[in-house]
């Protein structure tokens, strides 16, 4: 502590002054009272050299108080900041995974509410999501909910600071004001306003994303994996292979009809109507299970005894009377 203004450094000079005085007059002081004086002042001259004043701490006090009241609110800021920061990280991790697990398994995360959708995306191998857990920034819950179209979170922020999280965060509003509760949703993977001209891979309510509009171009690449194809016209280039062909109208060609399985006269066929060949190209009918040559008309009017060598065995033909005649060469 420093001294009262009355024990300042020139009283310690005319303290010292004095009893020097004294000293070298060869003089007693006159009294206690001066004696008193003399070393009072010498000692009070010393401890006015160490510590502060009442005013000058008063002073330090003051200045510091006005430095904390201008510091604190610009702190709280930046925390805030960072918790909405931080808030609007953690929430697009979750959709992000979400929509990721949705593409890859075609469902949503978790049971059939999606109410333990993070813990689900956490669980997979690897982890769709990573260092985020159920409570948010702000020390309260996060939950998410889904229905067959969209996914959700829904979490408490703290006031006025909602709105920066939501300003933050696409799909997102601000569903209780009172609680300062927020809600994120996103769609199907490919179902975004933004991708309304892309064509969505996965079944969504609206049927234009999984149609198309204009020619689909493969640039001579494959399509694998089809169930069914119907369409109004087929045109091949190259060749058309498949185990069955089923038409419900005529079949016409432009050039020839090559049957490159064989089978033998006489021999067992499983379905009447069917047509095949011989080795040697002659045409055989599958009719009472077996294969049998087809019968061959003759254009030519024929007479008895004519010879029927430039015909094929078994060919009909018929007289100028109309009578019905077998070549037997």
């Amino acid at each position: 502590m420093r001294c009262a203004p009355r024990f300042t450094e020139t009283a310690y000079i005319v303290g010292i002054s004095a009893c020097r005085f004294d000293m070298e007059s060869n003089k007693c002081a006159r009294s206690i009272g001066a004696y008193n004086f003399c070393l009072g002042a010498m000692k009070m001259g010393r401890e006015c050299q160490q510590g502060f004043t009442l005013m000058e701490l008063a002073i330090v006090l003051a200045i510091t108080a006005m430095l904390a009241a201008a510091a604190v609110p610009n702190y709280m800021t930046r925390v805030n900041q960072k918790r909405a920061d931080t808030t609007v990280q953690d929430t697009q991790a979750i959709i992000d995974a979400a929509r990721a697990y949705r593409s890859e398994k075609g469902t949503w995360p978790g049971d059939a509410t999606c109410s333990n959708a993070i813990q689900a995306l956490g669980a997979t191998t690897p982890p769709m999501l990573a260092g985020v857990s159920n409570i948010n920034r702000y020390n309260y819950p996060i939950t998410t909910s889904c229905t067959q179209y969209t996914f959700s979170v829904d979490q408490n922020t703290t006031q006025d600071w909602d709105g920066v999280v939501v300003n933050g965060l696409p799909g997102s509003q601000i569903i209780n004001s009172s609680t300062y509760q927020i809600r994120t949703t996103v769609g199907v993977p490919g179902t975004e306003p933004a991708l309304d001209g892309k064509l969505s891979r996965l079944a969504s309510a609206n049927a234009e994303m999984n149609r198309m509009r204009t020619n689909l171009l493969m640039g001579n690449n494959d399509i694998n994996e089809v169930n069914a194809v119907n369409a109004q016209t087929l045109n091949a280039a190259g060749a058309v292979n498949a185990q069955t062909v089923a038409a419900t109208g005529n079949i016409s060609t432009a050039g020839y009809v090559e049957f490159t399985g064989t089978a033998a006269e006489g021999g067992g066929c499983a379905k009447a109507g069917l047509v095949a060949t011989t080795s040697t190209g002659a045409q055989l009918t599958c009719q009472g299970g077996k294969w049998v040559k087809s019968v061959i008309w003759s254009p030519a009017i024929v007479s008895t005894g004519q010879s029927c060598a430039s015909f094929p065995k078994g060919s009909l033909a018929f007289d100028s009377a109309g009578n019905l005649y077998v070549c037997k060469p």
